[in-house]
């Protein structure tokens, strides 16, 4: 998110490795100079001809595009032209912002679906199935989705089975196949998004808790345990808790106290945030869809929508900044009209995408599961700029009320417009009154809308969410979602501009200075409040009567001070669990390697003023093999007084040019080492740099010859000082980052925001 520039500070530029695109001036002239945003549109919007060149040039060609392709599955002429009008309306200055899979695919010449996300289950306990499912997922990733699936159905760790085996190696040793198979499969540069759960009754829940403190494992997925109201119990009883697993094969028990398996669990969000929480009773009892095949039974990897097995994401959002009137002033007000007009709109352009989308799903089941309940979620995004438009702080009691009203009025007018769509449209084919009425959810209802749903019924199973809006509130220059502002400048490293870094604003902070007159942060009312300065209870306050007019969940990140202990976070996740959220998700400020958020935490390790290195006449040292096309690297790293001071590379079997090259590589990080560099900055400079072959060893990806060195000295220095400490958590010493940046653009400026990361450098989002 940019808007202001100031002038940069000299420091040095590591450099990008990836191909600079050069935006084209009436690109960077629609957004007012704004190169982020301009590049988000540019490279991952624009429509592309069949070499893949961008042939939009300003964001009115994409909305133009998008309005009349998924006005077309109106059945008449003059509903196309009626109703291409209508969403272009609603597109145009980011009103709604779609999911990105609708803006990059609608009139796209490609397999790519516009959904953004699939879930769907393991079908049963057997090999051919965990098979089957990868497949599938391939195939998904392949055509631009992302995959929620649950490994509940696999036996534990132990079990018998009847083959050379003996005994199961458990559910969680097949992670790492799910999610080696998510890292493969290419999708525009990007790798598809996995989310894995399991039920906290699960005898291998332990083993899930744990799995990824190994940082070599489960690299390409997020995990989340399906917590239930009788565990919750245990845990505040201090009880003993059942843990079991039984199909027609094998059954199994075992008893644990459940504080011990709580315990582990916050530590781990504590230490990393995962594994994430899905609170699973308060999903089903509040879910629209139990009944005729629709029942939920997981998420996707955001976890803003819960599934039926091959259920999807057609999620689109709102932008509630776009409809205040007069802002910052004692006048400002909401536009209720424009809103309401929005949201209804929405609610028709997403049923047009599940038509439109029908024969670009990956899988048949995929497209049955779609139209069988049309299942759909309105969204909303800019809810912190909104609350600063409207002169009002995101964490006062005041303001939580504000919202419950402003979300009481814009789920009743989301809900009676699918009612009038379904009298001109039909209801989705699993409907039925009575057990639709049946469900808890719809008690919250205006009563004039529940009787519309009995009399003509409804189009949509499920209507309303809140998806993180990663990219797409990049392109739209607002805040994340129901996130406040994350912040309201960040430093960011020039590509175009010069060798420096710049400070850019929050683009509303621009807005305020220009109608107001202020010159600087100093001069901001304090309604401008950022993620950071919020009480975390707060926060889950506002989840919690959020999710209170939300259908199906939310996506959203409490963001945390690094000092919290695993006891504040525990009190965070037992109140969202008394106050009905649906699930919940924490960051620890510095607790993901190399995520920079903010300019705290942004101020890199500068090297020590050059020294005389004196080279004792012994070191100790450890060599690391790995595999590699062009033959085995074999890397050496020694040691003074516990820090790496000397790196010798060599490749077994290579040419003597790629040999020479290693070895210069070798000596000029040992140069950099022995003058006072900082070893994580070497790991993060080398790291994702791409050459021509891909390969993997033991579950390791390696890109080129520098990315295999990168993670080999990744992999020497946690495993040196584990060995030293005896606790994982000491290979992230406070103050230091071990390198793996934004998978794009490498620079260090990934911020974790809404349950998803996004790149505040190049736009890059997991989640889109």
């Amino acid at each position: 998110m940019t808007s202001i520039v100031e002038q940069p500070r000299d420091s040095p530029d590591a450099g990008d490795q990836t191909k600079e695109v050069k935006l084209p001036t009436e690109t960077l002239a629609a957004f007012e100079g704004d190169e982020l945003r301009a590049r988000v549109f540019y490279e991952k919007y624009a429509l592309r001809d069949a070499d893949g060149k961008q042939t939009e040039k300003v964001p009115a060609d994409m909305w133009r595009r998008v309005a009349k392709e998924l006005a077309s599955p109106e059945m008449e002429d003059e509903k196309k032209k009626e109703w291409a009008s209508k969403f272009y309306w609603l597109l145009e200055n980011y009103r709604f912002v779609p999911g990105g899979r609708i803006l990059f695919g609608a009139g796209q010449n490609r397999k790519s679906t516009l959904l953004n996300c699939y879930f769907f289950k393991i079908r049963e306990d057997s090999i051919e199935a965990i098979f089957d499912w990868c497949k599938e997922a391939a195939r998904t990733y392949s055509f631009g989705g992302g995959v929620g699936t649950d490994i509940s159905v696999l036996r534990p760790r132990g079990a018998p089975v009847n083959n050379s085996a003996i005994y199961s190696s458990g559910a969680v040793s097949f992670m790492e196949l799910l999610s080696t198979t998510t890292g493969t499969i290419g999708q525009a540069g990007r790798r598809g998004a996995l989310m894995i759960t399991i039920r906290v009754d699960h005898p291998d829940v332990m083993d899930f808790i744990n799995v990824k403190k190994d940082l070599k494992k489960v690299n390409y997925a997020n995990i989340s345990v399906k917590i239930t109201d009788d565990f919750m119990r245990a845990v505040e009883t201090d009880g003993d808790f059942l843990l079991h697993f039984k199909n027609e094969k094998v059954e199994v028990n075992r008893t644990v106290r459940a504080r011990d398996v709580w315990k582990s669990l916050i530590k781990g969000s504590w230490q990393s945030a995962e594994p994430g929480v899905l609170f699973w009773d308060n999903i089903k009892r509040d879910s629209t869809t139990e009944y005729n095949g629709m029942e939920v039974q997981g998420v996707n990897p955001c976890s803003e929508q819960t599934l039926e097995s091959y259920g999807c994401c057609c999620l689109g959002s709102v932008n509630l900044s776009a409809f205040v009137k007069e802002p910052f002033t004692e006048r400002a007000s909401i536009d209720w009209d424009g809103l309401t007009r929005a949201t209804q709109y929405g609610v028709r352009f997403l049923d047009n995408v599940l038509d439109y989308n029908a024969e670009r799903h990956p899988l048949p089941q995929q497209k049955d599961a779609s139209l069988h309940s049309r299942r759909i979620g309105v969204g909303i995004t800019g809810l912190g700029d909104m609350l600063i438009k409207l002169g009002l702080k995101y964490d006062e009691d005041s303001t939580i009320g504000f919202v419950d009203h402003l979300f009481e009025r814009i789920k009743n007018a989301i809900y009676d417009y699918s009612t009038d769509l379904a009298k001109e449209k039909g209801s989705f084919p699993a409907f039925d009154a009575e057990k639709h009425l049946a469900q808890p959810f719809m008690s919250r209802l205006d009563g004039k809308v529940k009787e519309k749903i009995r009399s003509q019924g409804i189009r949509n199973a499920a209507v309303t969410t809140i998806p993180p809006v990663g990219s797409g509130s990049i392109l739209a220059g607002t805040s994340s979602g129901v996130e406040p502002v994350f912040a309201l400048s960040y430093t960011r490293r020039s590509k175009s501009l010069s060798e420096g870094e710049f400070k850019v604003f929050h683009p509303l902070v621009k807005e305020y200075m220009g109608a107001t007159g202020a010159r600087n942060e100093g001069q901001l009312p304090n309604y401008f409040v950022t993620a950071h300065q919020i009480k975390p209870e707060m926060r889950v306050r506002m989840q919690a009567t959020i999710q209170k007019h939300i259908d199906t969940a939310i996506s959203s990140t409490v963001n945390l001070p690094e000092e919290i202990t695993p006891d504040e976070v525990e009190k965070i996740y037992t109140l969202a669990w008394r106050l009905g959220c649906k699930g919940i998700t924490v960051y620890r400020e510095g607790s993901r390697e190399g995520i920079l958020e903010t300019e705290k935490v942004a101020k890199k390790v500068e090297p020590k003023p050059a020294a005389s290195f004196e080279r004792p006449k012994m070191m100790d040292g450890k060599t690391l093999k790995l595999k590699l096309p062009q033959g085995s690297i074999y890397l050496t790293a020694n040691l003074v007084e516990g820090e790496i001071k000397e790196v010798f590379v060599t490749l077994g079997k290579s040419g003597a040019d790629e040999n020479a090259d290693a070895a210069a590589l070798g000596r000029l990080i040992s140069l950099y080492l022995q003058h006072g560099g900082d070893i994580n900055s070497v790991i993060g400079t080398l790291k994702g740099i791409k050459g021509k072959y891909v390969s993997w060893d033991e579950g390791t990806q390696l890109q080129s010859i520098p990315d295999a060195i990168a993670k080999a000295l990744e992999l020497l220095t946690l495993n040196h000082v584990v060995k030293e400490s005896g606790t994982p958590e000491a290979a992230n010493p406070k103050g230091q980052r071990q390198g793996a940046t934004c998978p794009d653009c490498h620079e260090p400026t990934l911020i974790f925001e809404s349950g998803c990361y996004k790149c505040t450098t190049c736009g890059y989002s997991k989640c889109e």
